[in-house]
């Protein structure tokens, strides 16, 4: 069995972080059972951040590093029938998402005052049943604190507003128009881009968060259509 450490599901999400919706998503898609622990338990995890698993008695970090373990390791490869070339498409794309528009949305819930707070609340709730007030505060505030400072480091923190919003929707405008009438990105079957997609495009249109880009992406019809059919195919069992 496979033990999923992600985080809870919050704002009708699976998970309220982008990769532990890609990587839960994905084990689903790959049909391999699983439970899952969402004490948020940072000290055991093997790169220091969620989602890791546990899987024959190992801890394993980083959601790509786990899909790319399962595939060597069990065979499972949900992208086997793509050709080179819808490889090299699909792992641009993965890229673009995760190193891009991640910091994209990561500005929208830390660094918007307004988001913030909403944002804010949120984790301390969450927090809350199993750590003590003031720790709640020190622990979000800190959280704040490091990825205003990654935000910077990584560069989208020291552009402004509509700087953010012209390269994040550009960003977006891209998998619209790539996914066009299609079901899935490459074609009839989903694949590790749908589960990617499906997860970084939830977690921005389905939070209760303000923000231009996020008004940009709910005009974009077809990825709006696309998390519905992935929400639908993939977690119509869930109470979330």
């Amino acid at each position: 069995m496979i033990t999923l450490y992600k985080t809870p599901p919050l704002w009708g999400l699976p998970s309220f972080s982008p990769a532990c919706m890609k990587l839960e998503t994905w084990l689903r898609m790959a049909k391999l059972n699983y439970q899952s622990d969402t004490s948020l338990n940072f000290a055991i995890a093997p790169k220091g951040k969620i989602p890791f698993i546990e899987y024959q008695g190992k801890l394993i970090g980083d959601s790509t590093l786990i899909i790319e373990m399962f595939k060597l390791e069990a065979g499972i490869d949900l992208d086997a029938n793509l050709t080179p070339t819808e490889r090299a498409i699909s792992l641009a794309f993965r890229r673009m998402i995760k190193e891009n528009i991640y910091w994209g949305e990561a500005y929208i819930r830390y660094q918007v005052p307004e988001n913030w707070q909403v944002y804010r609340e949120a984790l301390i709730n969450i927090l809350s049943p199993v750590v003590l007030a003031a720790e709640c505060e020190l622990i979000v505030a800190d959280a704040c604190e490091t990825i205003c400072t990654q935000l910077y480091n990584q560069g989208m923190g020291r552009h402004s507003d509509q700087e953010i919003y012209q390269i994040i929707t550009a960003d977006f405008q891209a998998l619209s128009d790539f996914l066009a009438d299609k079901l899935f990105f490459m074609g009839e079957q989903p694949t590790t881009l749908d589960a990617t997609a499906y997860a970084y495009v939830g977690n921005l249109i389905k939070p209760s968060l303000k923000h231009s880009i996020v008004d940009y992406v709910l005009q974009l019809e077809n990825l709006c259509q696309h998390y519905e059919r992935m929400n639908q195919l993939f977690f119509s069992d869930s109470e979330v």
